[in-house]
């Protein structure tokens, strides 16, 4: 199996109480529109070190990595990304069959528009996809991979452990995008963690604010299949475990889950960090958005495999 990342500092994670809001963790840091050759991208970053690139998960954006950003703009010029049909980057041309490789290209476009070859790649959910995607495709672009989350690789084994249900991702994201109300917002929020309560009542009107947004309300609209095909007809599909295991060529990989997200488990992280030789960390007690219910722990995990590549 992987080898499991060991922490170089021990962890004490503050109160959920010391944190401030998005806006107070974000002061100091820099928001900006960065123009590519291809799209427009949508940036927060903070730092002077080497380049670490951030991406959110599906119909998200940059602000949820507000926790840990700043902490770890101590060692890296961090720059989180609201990936192209997301937030306020770009959102055409918009192929449903293509979406993943074409935010994967998006990233390599934001790469060379802030004048690098290579960075390090973060990405949790949909952005661990995109870093698949990255892996297979543009290995060249990237010091190391960590995904956060790992998804779009089609295993051999079938059977992983059942994790408890926290009701269908889709149709949450469907009910909150028709009808953005506080309700339906919360409650697909609370789908990526496992403690409702780390969702505060910020979180719920932020997305709030960004879901009923009349430039970001069609593209989400379209992603989770409201305006035309159901995505789930024409998703592309992922990567089989052969051709990972004979394709993969990035050396520096760190694959990470939390010990309750749902549908698969960390088992199967766990298996996929195997097939592409990257070590593996499980966060205990947090679900989906181990940066945002662990923000401290998740800080330490980047740094401790970060910093001694």
């Amino acid at each position: 199996m992987a080898e499991r990342l060991k922490l170089t500092n021990p962890v004490h994670e503050r109160p959920r109480g010391a944190w401030n809001s998005v806006a107070t963790e974000l002061f100091g840091c820099q928001t900006r529109f960065v123009q590519g050759e291809r799209w427009t991208h949508r940036i927060i970053e903070k730092g002077d070190g080497p380049p670490l690139f951030m991406y959110h998960g599906v119909g998200g954006y940059a602000e949820p990595y507000a926790r840990v950003l700043p902490s770890l703009a101590r060692d890296f010029r961090v720059i989180a990304a609201d990936a192209i049909y997301h937030g306020k980057s770009s959102k055409e041309p918009w192929d449903p069959s293509q979406r993943v490789a074409l935010m994967a290209e998006g990233y390599v476009d934001l790469l060379h528009a802030l004048g690098y070859e290579k960075a390090h790649f973060e990405g949790e959910s949909m952005g661990a996809a995109m870093g698949v995607e990255i892996g297979m495709r543009f290995p060249e672009t990237v010091d190391s991979l960590i995904l956060n989350g790992f998804g779009r690789v089609a295993t051999d084994r079938k059977e992983f452990k059942t994790q408890p249900f926290k009701g269908n991702l889709l149709e949450l994201s469907q009910k909150a995008v028709l009808d953005p109300t506080y309700e339906n917002i919360r409650n697909r929020l609370w789908w990526l963690v496992h403690d409702n309560d780390s969702i505060d009542d910020e979180a719920i009107r932020l997305r709030q604010r960004v879901w009923s947004d009349p430039e970001v309300k069609p593209a989400l609209m379209r992603t989770f299949g409201l305006s035309g095909v159901d995505p789930r007809t024409v998703a592309p599909a992922p990567w089989s475990e052969r051709e990972v295991r004979e394709q993969w060529r990035v050396k520096n990989s760190l694959v990470l889950y939390g010990e309750f997200n749902p549908e698969r488990g960390p088992d199967y992280g766990e298996y996929c960090a195997d097939i592409i030789g990257a070590k593996f960390y499980e966060f205990k007690a947090v679900g989906h958005w181990p940066m945002w219910e662990a923000p401290d722990e998740y800080v330490e995990v980047l740094r401790s495999f970060l910093l001694n590549l």
